[in-house]
């Protein structure tokens, strides 16, 4: 590997950079553009002008064209130091000949080439360099968020550079042009790529992923002779797990399901908790966190490497690792697009939340063709009872995959088995009695009253991408409060204790959206009556609120006791 320190100027007085398409996306935002503009700045207002050291970039000599370079590492810098520079030059009066030194390669063509998705988007936003606002029509045509990020840095970068006066525009360029980087550049692209896990380009962190894509390049360069395809294999497959997280972080029902913001960690340890590679111990564990389990990995790789036969064993598991990994990003996302197309994954990932415990086996489940809509019922059922009822079975829930190995009969066999270890009668009256207080409320409601209900019908249920359903009390908690005895005694209630006790019951509440029930709390019944006929669910507009009381009250808990007891949880019971 050749290093050294090398100006802005030197760095960009060569042909061409390209940044491979296996790269994450651009992603820094104004906050990083402003930590470059103040170095700049500082720079320039010193009195010592040596070069300011602004980063590593990693580089590799692309290997169909001797004149380019790949960005291994330092895309983040090296782009935004491009779209600075264009800016400045645009503005000067010799920007023709700086162009053609520092800006275009021998075709007349810009000298970098962003990540292929971006390409066309990056030329538009670098031509409209010299208007002091960019255009709305460009903006129209952000699709991911590495186009957001380019377009926001370059927006910043126009409102700063139209604020210089022309006299200052040369000071800025020699300035910038004079900054330095420390230039690592390695032939074999295996180990520039292995460089690429010791840097980190500043402000963006480096994420696990890289990490992993780094760790298995380590290996297949070391044991593999990973430049006969198997290198190749890797970065590819990378690229496009990067490219499917991207549609996963920007989907939006992401933030609506597992009780949590997802990371592309928590889906890779997902994935080591969801099958059992030959030669390793099982990857995943249910305590283990994303870092643990990337650490884990790495210490069976290094077993593995030590073993006989180690080139072909790492090879083996390498090229079905990335493969099955990349399966298993794509799955998620089709499971999330699922939403929209399929009641049963609607109620279940959006009303339910199935605890994240789960995913390794769905998921897998998913892969294999074999979540159908009853199992998916039956984890839901799992769900409520592993954790929905002052339950936390974390590592029951986390190794139902163990009896997946075997068949998916085992794992259901194991579902039920697991249940009928549980005190279901007790959680059953537990639910009824103080249902306000089940996070399960919801999903129960919709399978026992809204069964019916088209996707189509479910999907106007969300606002602003979230599902408002909200617990809706009949008869108004107010009473309490306003002490009207006569109405209490009028709803069949012997007093305020006695109402006290059926409040949270199950028969006193509804799934209601979210608007109406901020309309209709502390309503009178009649006033409820007429709310409730606004209602998307049909269950709920047909509900005979005006002459609802006591009687009533009990008949629904009564009826969702016996339905929970013979028909949800009829095969789980002892």
């Amino acid at each position: 590997m050749s290093q050294g320190q090398e100006s802005i100027e030197k760095v960009f007085s060569r042909d061409k950079f390209c940044i491979p398409q296996y790269q994450r996306d651009y992603a820094w935002r104004e906050k990083n553009l402003k930590d470059l503009w103040e170095d700049l700045e500082e720079m320039r207002n010193a009195e010592n002008k040596q070069g300011h050291f602004l980063g590593t970039i990693v580089v590799s000599p692309n290997e169909d064209d001797d004149k380019k370079f790949d960005i291994i590492d330092g895309q983040q810098r090296t782009t935004t130091i491009f779209m600075l520079l264009y800016a400045l030059i645009n503005k000067s009066e010799f920007k023709e000949n700086y162009k053609i030194k520092y800006l275009l390669d021998r075709r007349n063509q810009l000298k970098l080439e962003v990540a292929p998705q971006n390409q066309d988007f990056f030329q538009e936003l670098l031509s409209e360099a010299g208007k002091d606002v960019l255009s709305a029509k460009l903006e129209e045509k952000i699709d991911t968020q590495g186009k957001r990020n380019l377009y926001n840095v370059f927006k910043s970068i126009v409102d700063k550079v139209s604020t210089l006066k022309n006299e200052d525009i040369e000071s800025y360029i020699q300035t910038l042009l004079s900054m330095v980087l420390m230039w690592l550049e390695e032939s074999n692209p295996g180990r520039a790529i292995r460089t690429f896990q010791s840097v980190n380009d500043r402000g963006v962190p480096l994420a696990l992923l890289d990490k992993l894509k780094s760790l298995l390049i380590y290996y297949s360069n070391t044991y593999c002779n990973g430049k006969d395809g198997l290198d190749g294999i890797i970065n590819n497959t990378f690229g496009d797990i990067f490219k499917i997280f991207l549609q996963i972080e920007s989907h939006k029902h992401i933030a609506s399901i597992g009780n949590q913001q997802f990371s592309e960690s928590d889906i890779f340890r997902y994935h080591a908790g969801s099958q059992k590679f030959e030669n390793f111990e099982f990857l995943g564990h249910y305590r283990r966190s994303n870092d643990d389990t990337y650490d884990y990995l790495k210490s069976e790789l290094k077993k593995v490497a030590k073993s006989p036969d180690a080139s072909s064993k790492l090879r083996g598991f390498i090229e079905y690792y990335v493969e099955d990994l990349k399966k298993f990003y794509d799955t998620f996302l089709g499971l999330l697009n699922e939403i929209d197309n399929n009641p049963t994954t609607f109620k279940i990932l959006l009303i339910e939340k199935i605890n994240p415990y789960f995913y390794n086996s769905l998921i897998r489940l998913k892969i294999n063709n074999e979540l159908d809509d009853e199992t998916f019922k039956l984890f839901a059922k799992a769900d409520i009872l592993f954790f929905k009822t002052n339950s936390s079975l974390d590592g029951t829930a986390y190794n139902l995959i163990h009896h997946y190995f075997e068949s998916k009969e085992k794992m259901i066999n194991a579902i039920i088995m697991e249940c009928k270890k549980i005190n279901i009668k007790s959680k059953i009256d537990n639910f009824v009695s103080d249902a306000y207080n089940s996070t399960s409320f919801h999903y129960i409601f919709f399978e026992k009253n809204c069964s019916n209900m088209e996707i189509e019908d479910l999907k106007k249920l969300i606002e602003k991408k979230i599902l408002t359903q909200e617990k809706e009390h009949i008869i108004p908690e107010n009473l309490l409060e306003l002490e009207n005895e006569e109405e209490v005694k009028r709803l069949q209630f012997d007093d305020l204790d006695d109402f006290y006790d059926f409040l949270d019951s199950y028969g006193n509440l509804l799934s209601l959206e979210k608007p109406l029930n901020s309309i209709a709390k502390d309503k009178s019944l009649l006033e409820k009556a007429k709310i409730y006929q606004k209602s998307l669910i049909p269950f709920i507009r047909r509900f005979n609120a005006e002459g609802f009381n006591k009687t009533a009250l009990i008949e629904r808990n009564e009826e969702i006791s016996q339905w929970l007891k013979e028909v949800f949880f009829k095969d789980l019971s002892k």
